[in-house]
């Protein structure tokens, strides 16, 4: 197998802590359950746990920067938790294929999806799931309900956002919304509609 397993073995190290952390804790073992051989666990046992460990973390804040440019909503009310969720989501998914930042930015909202967030993050984690979701090429409509009327949401700065639950009572009570995305071919302009239902 050779360079190719060791090329291999490496990008695993890079992309899984658990993975790195049991390698340099016992290469051999570790090693072998990666499918090397001893002369390749060997050659991989001399890199530096530090030297490994920068660039894995380099590569993670590199997949972050592409996420926050995808999610600018998200990022904006969960402040600085955004980065810390990430790295912790980070660490259990790697995306594969093309279009990765992409199915990154996907992943990691359902990923916030099932945590403890409270629910108007959870439904702008939901909504700005659902505008990605709208990116793939096949897809012509899509429909999601909400809890919060988001017309808004595209009309004021992110800045202005409220971060919490408390402060989006006050701005903008719970009022059922019906979204629509909808294109009608491929290349046709994506729309989208915000329907405000009464209770």
């Amino acid at each position: 197998m050779g360079l190719e397993a060791v090329q291999s073995a490496l990008a695993q190290l890079y992309t899984d802590r658990a993975l790195r952390e049991d390698f340099f804790t016992n290469p051999a073992l570790a090693g072998r359950g990666m499918g090397l051989n001893d002369e390749e666990i060997s050659q991989l046992a001399q890199l530096s746990e530090q030297q490994v460990n920068l660039f894995a973390s380099s590569l993670q804040y590199k997949r972050l920067g592409e996420v926050r440019k995808l999610l600018p909503l998200v990022q904006n009310v969960l402040g600085k938790r955004f980065g810390r969720l990430f790295l912790d989501y980070a660490d259990a998914y790697i995306p594969q294929g093309t279009k990765k930042h992409w199915h990154d930015a996907i992943a990691f909202c359902e990923f916030l999806s099932v945590k403890s967030l409270g629910d108007w993050v959870c439904t702008v984690v939901r909504y700005e799931k659902s505008c990605l979701e709208m990116f793939e090429p096949q897809r012509r409509l899509l429909i999601r309900f909400f809890p919060y009327p988001l017309q808004f949401l595209n009309a004021r700065s992110f800045q202005d956002l409220p971060k919490g639950n408390r402060e989006i009572e006050l701005v903008f009570p719970q009022q059922p919304t019906i979204c629509l995305w909808f294109r009608q071919s491929q290349k046709a302009p994506l729309k989208q509609y915000c329907f405000t239902l009464p209770f």
